[in-house]
C-alpha cells in the first residue's frame, strides 16, 4: 500500500482493514464530519464503517468484496482526511 497507510500515519492497518480515530470534541462536530464522509462515500460508491461517539468518530475502511484494503480505501481515506482538516478535527495517533 502507499504512504497514506504507512507506519507514521494515523491510519492503522490490521486484519484487512484501515482504521482511524478522529477527536471531534463534541457530538455536533462529529455528526457534521460523518455527514461529510457520507457524501464522499456515496460519490465513490464505497462505504466505511463509522462509529459516532460524543467526542470521537472511528472510521474503518476495507473493500468487503476482496477482504482487504484496496486503492478505493486509500482514496476514501484521503477524502476523509481532507474533511477532518476542513473541520479542524485531529486524528489520534
Amino acid at each position: 500500500m502507499t504512504t497514506l497507510f504507512d507506519a507514521s500515519s494515523h491510519w492503522t492497518l490490521a486484519n484487512g482493514a484501515a482504521t482511524a480515530r478522529f477527536s471531534t470534541k463534541n457530538f455536533a462536530t462529529g455528526l457534521e464530519f460523518v455527514n461529510h464522509i457520507g457524501v464522499s462515500a456515496e460519490a465513490a460508491n464505497h462505504h466505511p464503517d463509522l462509529l459516532l461517539s460524543y467526542s470521537f468518530v472511528d472510521v474503518t475502511l476495507t473493500s468487503h468484496d476482496v477482504g482487504h484494503v484496496t486503492d478505493r480505501d486509500e482514496k476514501l481515506a484521503a477524502a476523509i482526511d481532507v474533511h477532518a482538516a476542513a473541520l479542524g478535527i485531529v486524528a489520534q495517533q
